[in-house]
């Protein structure tokens, strides 16, 4: 069950990561600043992760 919610947590991350980049600004960017800052929010978002799992933070349900 918690294989289908990250499943379902990394498509939505990917569907607002697309369309914010539909935005014309995004577009002209360009790949290597686009990928960059893909990059920076895949840090966060696993840098979030792995602090909440060190400090044992956990959903009941």
């Amino acid at each position: 069950m918690i294989n289908s919610a990250t499943i379902a947590g990394i498509i939505s991350v990917i569907g607002a990561l697309i369309l914010v980049s539909s935005h014309s600004r995004f577009r002209e960017l360009g790949f290597a600043k686009g990928l960059k800052m893909a990059l920076i929010w895949a840090l966060i978002i696993i840098t979030l992760t792995l602090v909440i799992e060190t400090f044992g933070v956990r959903l009941k349900g």
